[in-house]
């Protein structure tokens, strides 16, 4: 679930407005079906291959292609663009249309673009094409970028404004470069990028058709064609993958995984896990918003531990998720820089809970108000109630407040007049120091605080926070990051976490396609057995 501010890029009348971010909490992408086509004779033997897929989706915004819509950035972006750097499957910073870089000083990024690279139009990359892409569509990066100047065809510097740590991991996340030439002479908004695929069809709320671009710079991808399908229905997309009519389908946790996992043509493929479950606390002493003449029980450390330690997590992830998600100890998890291994969970313990509780002067408890959204997500309801029933043990009577996602947004994010709630944050970012800034820094300038629905509000952490904000150097901005999210989450317990949901997808044995850290679906890395 991602609730960041968007990122506007912004083109005039003719350039593309892109959006980066919206509240996710599970945002999965599959990947369909198949047509058969003769090949190449093999030692006098005709063989068949199947080179065509056939990608399913429960909603249209996975197929639309003019414009980043949040969810076909992990579809449609990635195979027809390329940025400078991309992740790999493993979620680390790999080149792209920039060969190598590295910085001059601590505000300058040189980078050194790779030469005889074709647009789908046939136009050549260049650097103008870099520069242009990042002054005219991603206006939103002047927040932190100077200047970029093109020392040649294949060369250029990126200045940012402060020491800029986090600029390759923001440039993996979301840029990619558009060809200056083709935008400047249409007005046309049919996207041309240099990736291995390009758009040939779209017919809405129907299906979006890719074909591969043999002049693509990595080499001819082996699937030929693409088809971006919608099918809105489980059930159908189900009976479709049993019959081989469909390669990868998207499904949604519940209770008929094992039944689907009994067909002997079909296998569950996992995505790393990194989408994290959280409780969060109102930490406001006065004024709160269930307690606003009172004594806020949750702004007692005492009283945030005993909640931890009265919540049995196995229940959630056996329950709701069919035991498809790991404990979680933090805001992140392993795959994302500034985690901090030597952060453990508090373990589950009535007792402990409730001598907490006398301690902190709530031996009889307290009733409050827990926020899940629940509209369109069963499995949250399901963990909410369990929730509350196991509070109830140690004396806090939970009253569960189902929402919208868009009530949630407007009362937790918006307006954080909230006293607790629960919430499944998607990756935002490879790099921890954006959780840090928009979870536990305190409010400010810049989008900081900015899901700090909490009030939280640490001087140090912000010290550790601001520090960690511009330290170039990889060892000392990783220990910044660590203290700071330790302090928040051990010393203050501002949060509690829950698990990591492991995301999946059904696939057909056939399918050879391993699931990437970063969610996104590049058809180039996908192949048939």
């Amino acid at each position: 679930m991602d609730i960041r501010p968007s990122e506007e890029m912004l083109r005039g009348k003719k350039f593309y407005k892109i959006f980066s971010f919206c509240i996710i909490i599970l945002l999965l992408v599959t990947l369909l079906l198949g047509c058969f086509e003769k090949s190449d004779k093999d030692k006098g033997t005709e063989k068949t291959v199947k080179d065509e897929l056939t990608v399913a989706f429960f909603d249209n915004d996975f197929l639309y292609p003019f414009s980043s819509t949040g969810l076909n950035s992990l579809t449609i972006s990635p195979n027809i663009f390329n940025g400078l750097v991309e992740f790999d499957k493993d979620y680390r910073i790999i080149p792209a249309l920039s060969e190598y870089w590295y910085n001059t000083d601590y505000y300058t990024w040189r980078f050194f673009l790779r030469k005889n690279v074709k647009f789908h139009n046939d136009y050549n990359f260049t650097a103008k094409d870099v520069k242009f892409s990042i002054d005219e569509i991603y206006q939103s990066y002047k927040s932190f970028i100077e200047e970029v100047i093109i020392i040649d065809n294949y060369t250029i510097d990126i200045k940012t404004i402060k020491p800029y740590p986090t600029l390759l991991p923001k440039l993996a996340q979301n840029f990619v470069v558009f060809s200056k030439d083709h935008l400047e002479e249409t007005e046309d908004d049919w996207p041309i990028g240099t990736g291995a695929y390009k758009l040939v069809e779209y017919v809405e709320n129907n299906y979006t058709k890719l074909e591969r671009f043999d002049k693509y710079w990595k080499g001819k991808p082996k699937i030929k064609s693409v088809i971006l399908k919608l099918i809105e229905d489980d059930e159908e997309r189900i009976t479709k993958l049993v019959s081989g009519e469909i390669d990868i389908a998207e499904y949604n946790v519940n209770e008929s995984i094992n039944d689907i996992l009994n067909y002997e043509n079909i296998k569950l493929l996992k995505f790393p896990p990194l989408s994290t479950y959280i409780i969060g606390f109102d930490l406001r002493q006065n004024g709160s918003y269930a307690f606003p003449d009172g004594k806020n029980p949750t702004a007692d450390v005492r009283v945030r531990r005993a909640i931890y330690h009265g919540i049995d997590i196995e229940p959630l992830i056996n329950g709701p998720f069919q035991g498809l998600a790991v404990p979680a100890s933090q805001f992140i998890t392993s795959y994302i820089f500034g985690y901090n291994p030597e952060i453990q969970r508090l373990t589950y313990n009535v007792t402990k809970a409730k001598e907490l509780l006398e301690q902190a002067g709530y031996g009889d408890g307290f009733d409050i108000e827990l926020d899940c959204i629940t509209e369109m997500f069963d499995y949250n309801l399901e963990n909410c109630n369990l929730i509350s029933e196991q509070l109830s043990k140690i004396g806090i009577n939970v009253t569960v407040n189902g929402m919208s996602m868009e009530e949630f947004n407007n009362k937790v994010v918006l307006e954080k007049n909230t006293s607790l709630w629960l919430i499944g944050w998607d990756t935002m970012s490879v790099d921890g120091g954006v959780y840090y800034d928009y979870l536990i820094r305190s409010e400010g300038e810049n989008y900081l605080g900015y899901l700090n629905s909490g009030h939280y509000s640490n001087p140090e952490v912000d010290r550790l926070g601001e520090e960690a904000s511009s330290e170039m150097d990889f060892k000392k901005r990783l220990n910044l990051l660590k203290e700071g999210f330790r302090i928040a989450i051990v010393d203050d317990v501002i949060v509690v976490p829950l698990f990591t949901q492991e995301l999946f997808v059904f696939a057909n044995n056939s399918v050879d396609f391993q699931p990437r850290a970063d969610l996104k679906y590049l058809v180039e890395d996908i192949k048939f057995q």
